[in-house]
């Protein structure tokens, strides 16, 4: 079994419109948010192995509060998963490692949104700092498929008790 805890970046500014969309950072909300769903997660018990993330300011500062819950995560930055589609996501997922079975990945909207509709074979539009657990029923990252991928959970910052 290999699991994907998938991360859409917390809620970002736009206050500031001279900078360039890679540059944005997060909002209070967004700080806010990434910390309850960091200590959240750490609630359950997740073990990610490996931290993939985009390159964007915005996911790279969800990533640093989720640090402070998970001990010695190893973080890949890989441009790539800047605003990705599913096509690039799939492909992200196929060079994971095998020494890997738990990997959280830090991406952005269409493409996280894109990637779960495809596996619920139905249209969502995830919440920004929202939680999505796919587990795919394979030894070897090659042959994830998210036609065969399942959601065992998801959870939105909305659903956290403050």
């Amino acid at each position: 079994m290999k699991t994907i805890y998938l991360i859409r970046h917390a809620k970002s500014s736009w206050d500031i419109h001279t900078i360039e969309d890679h540059e944005r950072p997060l909002n209070d909300r967004g700080r806010r948010d990434a910390e309850r769903m960091a200590e959240y997660l750490k609630g359950l018990d997740i073990k990610p192995q490996l931290a993939l993330c985009s390159t964007a300011k915005r996911t790279k500062e969800t990533f640093s509060y989720f640090t402070r819950h998970f001990d010695s995560l190893p973080l890949q930055l890989t441009k790539k998963l800047y605003l990705a589609p599913v096509s690039v996501l799939e492909e992200e997922i196929h060079s994971i490692s095998n020494e890997y079975d738990n990997v959280i990945l830090f991406g952005h909207n269409n493409g996280v949104s894109d990637l779960v509709s495809i596996i619920l074979e139905k249209t969502v539009d995830l919440p920004t700092c929202s939680f999505t657990q796919i587990e795919f029923p394979v030894n070897d990252w090659k042959e994830a498929d998210l036609k065969q991928a399942r959601i065992a959970a998801a959870i939105a910052p909305k659903d956290l008790t403050e």
